[in-house]
């Protein structure tokens, strides 16, 4: 006489399976590219161009033409530095101070910065959750990709902090969008930076800042190579139309505010874009 499968042990090899399905799913999906930089065209140093044509904008290989360059210095000697401090020479961090609440303090913490290259954000070595931030240069301006939000694994990505700042309140609640404009201009928006490595360190400020509702993210990705006049005509009041031209541009993404419709085809965390400024003080 067979004895029955009890059915507690089917319920849980049901359970068990469903759960290696779903983490196969969520692994698989991690290794996908970055929302927040595909479909774009980017300058390397030593003139390595994309061969991926970007709509709207200058082909790549002219805007290396139209960068001067000073005489008697090299392009590589120019390539990510902020004020003396080299970014590519061994892992940076960055301390803003912001304006308020009095006394806040926002961390990303030493990451390395990749040089771009091709297939950079299809190879997986930039993933949500890694200490690395992608380096790119636009127009004579330079520029860092820094993930944000969480992985996965409950892994935190560099600029998580910052974006944090922005978006939730004391209770990690994300805030209507008022209430992240108002945290972008008035207390991110001329606050203070410490742009640090092992061996030196260098003041900044924050000189521009500007947030990207998701409506118009598919048209900002189309302007990587001039983005900095970009920002400027589209976004006037954002500070890139003064823009130092010594200034560090970061990029990171950005979540829905409570009060915004969310973008169906993006992520949680790709919902939107931010784009800030630090200009070195001496």
């Amino acid at each position: 006489m067979k004895r029955r499968a009890k059915p507690f042990f089917l319920v849980i090899g049901i359970i068990f399976s469903l759960m290696s399905v779903f983490i196969l799913v969520k692994m698989l999906r991690f290794k996908q590219p970055d929302q927040n930089v595909s479909s774009v065209s980017i300058k390397q140093p030593a003139s390595v161009i994309d061969e991926v044509d970007t709509p709207a904008i200058l082909p790549a290989s002219q805007l290396a033409e139209d960068v001067p360059k000073p005489d008697g210095e090299d392009e590589d000697d120019l390539w990510m530095t902020f004020g003396g401090l080299d970014l590519l020479d061994q892992q940076v961090g960055f301390t803003f101070s912001m304006r308020c609440p009095d006394g806040e303090q926002v961390e990303i913490l030493p990451i390395d910065i990749l040089p771009w290259y091709p297939g950079v954000f299809e190879d997986g070595k930039f993933g949500v959750g890694k200490d690395l931030a992608v380096a790119w240069e636009h127009l004579g301006y330079e520029g860092l990709w820094i993930h944000s939000g969480w992985d996965f694994w409950l892994e935190s990505s560099p600029a998580t902090d910052l974006q944090y700042f922005l978006e939730t309140n004391a209770l990690n609640e994300v805030q209507p969008l008022e209430s992240m404009e108002s945290r972008l201009n008035e207390c991110l928006l001329g606050s203070e930076v410490e742009v640090y490595s092992q061996a030196l360190s260098q003041q900044g400020k924050v000189t521009a800042a500007v947030r990207v509702p998701s409506g118009q993210v598919e048209e900002l990705s189309r302007h990587t190579m001039d983005l900095a006049p970009f920002l400027a005509s589209t976004y006037p009041e954002s500070g890139f139309a003064e823009l130092d031209p010594d200034a560090l541009l970061i990029y990171f993404c950005g979540r829905a505010a409570l009060d915004e419709i969310t973008d169906p085809d993006a992520d949680y965390w790709t919902q939107t874009r931010y784009i800030i400024a630090i200009s070195p003080v001496e």
